[in-house]
């Protein structure tokens, strides 16, 4: 049975969004029996900060039930063991010493492990630090080695603060050049688009925490829309074309709201994100929107709300695809997430 078949089928059951236990490649709809099969998705980090970024046993639970496979790349085996991933890969051997330059080069020993980490996948969320040895030498190797297994990149890469220094920031930007030539897309992730005297980072833990809580949401509003029905849905091949026919970065905002107006209050705290901004949304040529809250919370006008919020700031010509779910985790919050490309 193919998507249309299978959401003609929901519909004519009178069915809204139901949440899918995963088996094996496939999603199962209880109520029916349905098998609708579900892009394998999985994270792969590279280097300290990427390992950061992973999700723990609980998050998976809680928020990502349809995350395939966790792969962690490192030259360090101390950090490998210490990171919760369901693969793990070490890069050179722990007396090497490792470098920007370098970090490449050793990457090419460990391919077969890498290319066995991630088989089957058709789709990665790719993390990594730059600015540093592994993140920055090593990530565009290890994007190389996804483009050439044919499997669609998404590069979340997380740039340092402007106290680290000029040097280190030089290294990150030839890092991320050169790791844009081999991703599908990338959303950079800029420390200091976090307001450093905002109440919620105030605290160096907080802080610290800033990358790994964005990356997250990233990750729950990519992976649960492509893997659920929904009210409205996106699928695979959406957000294929939105990442794949797009030019320049991606950028991705959220915002959670509650009330008469929640929806059109979380899309435009989606809008003013700090990852996202305005600015940035102006000039997108692609967008993709999920809206998810609970049944009796979510009505018709709030997507359209929501909608049309986010359409005022974009360019006339902009491609808009967006989706609707159901989430009773939410309470009586609507929440609203934005990938833009372009």
């Amino acid at each position: 049975m193919n998507r249309r078949q299978f959401l003609h089928t929901l519909n004519a059951n009178g069915m809204g969004a139901i949440m899918l236990p995963l088996i094996g490649d496939s999603a199962v709809v209880e109520e029916t029996g349905i098998e609708w099969n579900t892009p394998k998705i999985g994270i792969v980090s590279v280097g300290g900060i990427g390992g950061s970024c992973l999700p723990t046993s609980g998050d998976r639970v809680r928020s990502l039930p349809h995350l395939n496979r966790t792969v962690a790349v490192s030259t360090c085996g101390a950090e490998l063991y210490g990171i919760n991933a369901d693969r793990k890969v070490l890069v050179g051997d722990t007396k090497t010493l490792v470098n920007p330059r370098t970090a490449g080069l050793l990457t090419q020993s460990a391919v077969p492990d890498i290319a066995e980490a991630v088989a089957g996948l058709d789709m990665v969320l790719l993390v990594a630090g730059m600015g540093g040895a592994t993140g920055t030498g090593i990530a565009p190797s290890v994007a190389q080695l996804l483009r050439e297994q044919g499997i669609l990149t998404l590069a979340f890469a997380v740039m340092p603060f402007a106290g680290e220094g000029g040097q280190r920031k030089q290294v990150a930007q030839a890092g991320v050049r050169e790791l844009r030539l081999h991703v599908n897309a990338l959303i950079p992730f800029f420390n200091n688009d976090i307001d450093p005297d905002a109440k919620s980072v105030r605290w160096q833990s907080a802080a610290a925490r800033q990358a790994p809580v964005a990356f997250m949401e990233v990750c729950r509003s990519i992976l649960n829309p492509l893997c659920r029905p929904g009210w409205v849905n996106i699928d695979f091949e959406d957000l294929r074309n939105t990442i794949l026919n797009q030019q320049g970065d991606c950028a991705f905002g959220f915002g959670f709201a509650s009330g008469a107006d929640g929806a059109a209050a979380a899309a435009t705290r989606a809008i003013d994100h700090p990852l996202l901004g305005r600015g940035r949304l102006q000039q997108a040529s692609a967008v993709l929107m999920a809206i998810s809250a609970p049944p009796h919370v979510l009505m018709l006008r709030d997507s359209y709300n929501a909608v049309r919020t986010v359409r005022k700031q974009l360019p006339p010509n902009a491609y808009v695809i967006y989706g609707a779910y159901s989430d009773q985790t939410l309470g009586n919050d609507i929440a609203v997430s934005i990938l833009a490309n372009g």
